[in-house]
């Protein structure tokens, strides 16, 4: 089991996520930040470049890799090219980079936290959407994450006000910045010795508490119709989520206090983007594979429909409208069934062969 946790930010435009990775890569005693426009998949995992005197092939360390022990900040990790945002794929998991080319053949680690920041795909946040149909990154990338949080923009006096006055104070002739309550070096060193010294290790109330709590979240989805609340994966981050509490305090042996923390944080998480928009229950599907339970089951009966329809009309191409009237009886709304088809026609499961018309593959 990986012992570093990685999480996820997406937010509003004008959050200050960008300002919270620049202030943590500033804080860990060792940290990188980059940002995800400007990033390829050799800037980073590892770069093979020729030796202008030798001509020998050598290796380049990425951010990754240089971030070994420590902390990777990503900023817009959404914008990166797909084919340099599957490069991260094993270090998310297995913490390694393995290059093959140019006759090199290595492994090298990349043991880091990863902290990465994102925008709705749709530039804000839609709450009645899923997090999969929000969030504008793949599943595989998004199930590595431990804890995802929404950061939404939502107008409220007493914070606005909070917010306001710190800007106004930083530009305020005279006025000396509000200092925070611990100071940045002592909390510095204080991190580093905790990294160095502190190695805890689950007790046995914790390990109890944990498994309670899993088992707890598991038996809601034994039902045939009842979406699966939580997986082997999320029982992972539990446990490096309460070793990193109790890392915190510096003790040696995580307690169930440091459980009960853990516990709080991943429930959250789940409560922000795991909940089915449609049944209001946690399915951890909708991270895990994209689509929650309920939608897959109105899925496989909107492929009936297209299948009953097709052979009604001897086995060629069903109107457009006639599939929406149809689904319209098993009460699914026009946006759904066009959204879902068009994803379907993306995916090679449909094609159109002429407008207005649908047809099975």
């Amino acid at each position: 089991i990986r012992g570093e946790s990685n999480m996820l930010m997406i937010g509003d435009p004008g959050t200050a996520k960008s300002q919270i990775l620049r202030y943590v890569a500033t804080l860990a005693p060792r940290a990188l930040y980059t940002s995800g426009k400007g990033t390829s998949a050799a800037g980073l995992t590892v770069a093979v470049l020729r030796d202008s005197d030798t001509g020998e092939f050598t290796l380049e360390a990425g951010a990754l890799v240089l971030a070994d022990r420590g902390i990777c900040c990503i900023d817009e990790i959404d914008k990166m090219r797909k084919e340099d945002r599957s490069s991260i794929h094993e270090a998310l998991e297995q913490r390694t980079v393995s290059v093959a080319k140019a006759g090199i053949v290595a492994t090298l680690n990349a043991r880091c936290s990863i902290i990465a920041a994102a925008n709705p795909k749709f530039g804000r946040y839609i709450t009645s959407r899923s997090a999969a149909e929000n969030i504008n990154l793949p599943v595989t990338i998004l199930s590595r994450f431990d804890l995802i949080w929404i950061v939404r923009d939502e107008p409220k006096t007493e914070s606005d006000q909070i917010k306001a006055q710190h800007i106004l104070r930083l530009h305020t002739a005279g006025v000396a910045e509000k200092e925070p309550p611990i100071d940045k070096d002592l909390l510095r060193k204080y991190i580093s010795y905790a990294k160095l010294n502190s190695h805890p290790r689950l007790g046995e109330e914790a390990a109890k508490r944990l498994e309670e709590f899993y088992l707890e979240m598991r038996k809601a989805g034994e039902a045939s119709d009842s979406p699966i609340a939580i997986t082997a994966r999320q029982l992972e981050s539990l446990i490096r989520l309460t070793e990193s509490h109790a890392r915190m305090a510096l003790r040696n042996e995580a307690s169930i206090e440091d459980a009960e923390a853990a516990i709080s944080l991943l429930k959250e998480s789940l409560r922000q983007v795991g909940i089915d928009p449609e049944t209001g229950k946690i399915d951890i599907d909708v991270v895990m594979v994209g689509t929650s339970s309920s939608t897959r089951s109105k899925i496989e009966t909107l492929m009936d429909i297209i299948s009953e329809l097709e052979a009604e009309n001897q086995n060629k191409a069903v109107p457009m409208e006639k599939i929406i009237e149809k689904a319209a009886e098993f009460g699914m709304k026009r946006d759904f069934v066009e959204r879902n088809i068009e994803r379907m026609r993306q995916d090679g499961m449909l094609f159109q062969p002429r407008a207005g018309f649908i047809k099975k593959t």
